[in-house]
């Protein structure tokens, strides 16, 4: 009886290991879009400040 609940037992494993490399996945998706979109901010400040003329 104790061996039948072991193919329960793996496919909640599988699931459970199945939405953690999800979760991994949409967080680390979620800091690399907050890092493209700091880099992308930088590079429009830094253009901004390129083209200002300059006052001397």
């Amino acid at each position: 009886m104790l061996e039948s609940y072991f193919g329960i037992i793996e496919a909640i494993f599988v699931f459970s290991l199945a939405i953690a490399f999800y979760v991994w996945q949409m967080r680390d998706l979620k800091k690399e879009k907050a890092r493209a979109a700091a880099r992308e901010r930088e590079r429009g400040a830094r253009q901004l400040t390129d083209n200002a003329p300059d006052e001397n």
